[in-house]
């Protein structure tokens, strides 16, 4: 039992982790209007549903949605299941 505890504590922070997003150098006024635009339409992790960030490094193609993860342990569990997830974004 407290394996199963500590397995589920691990796997809530993993999915909990904030990255930092990618530091920009230009101060253009324009330019976050966009990046925005760009980043609205990806798709939520499936399996935590945290909103998409362009820090995501974890990502696979199902069909023909491509996918990102806020961690690897999330990607693991999608990819055990992956009808489930999908069904909970409406795809």
């Amino acid at each position: 039992m407290k394996y199963v505890l500590v397995a589920a504590a691990l796997f809530i922070m993993s999915c909990a982790q904030q990255s930092k997003p990618a530091e920009t150098t230009t101060t253009a006024a324009t330019e976050p209007a966009t990046t925005t635009a760009a980043v609205s339409d990806k798709l939520p992790d499936p399996v935590c549903e945290m909103p998409y960030d362009t820090s995501y490094q974890e990502w696979t193609v199902y069909k023909t949605d491509t996918l990102h993860f806020c961690s690897s342990t999330c990607k693991e569990v999608f990819l055990k299941a992956p009808d489930k997830y999908m069904a909970k974004l409406g795809k």
